[in-house]
């Protein structure tokens, strides 16, 4: 059975957005530092990845606009964690694939 008759075409385009949008070396580094870490603050990411403030915002609006991320305000804070923990699969899945080429 193809992949489009097992997962709904609407579930099937959110999984595809979120690929999409995860697919900038930036935006994966995010993705790799909240698989190890269940949420940080949006400046705690931007100071792990040597970031200015604006990129940091930037890049972390676009993943949680494709619903990569979810985010919660805490006092001046914005905590940022994975919609999906399992997003960890692909992140393994890469260093994999890599290991291989």
């Amino acid at each position: 059975m193809v992949l489009n008759e097992r997962i709904e075409a609407s579930k099937l385009l959110s999984a595809v957005n979120m690929l999409r949008v995860i697919a900038h070396p930036v935006r994966l580094a995010i993705v790799d530092l909240l698989t190890e870490n269940e949420q940080m603050t949006v400046l705690e990411l931007q100071e792990a990845l040597n970031l200015e403030q604006a990129i940091a915002s930037q890049q972390i609006t676009l993943l949680e606009d494709k619903g990569v991320l979810i985010s919660k305000k805490v006092g001046r804070n914005k905590y940022v964690s994975l919609r999906f923990p399992k997003m960890i699969n692909i992140i393994n899945c890469l260093e994999n694939c890599c290991d291989e080429l």
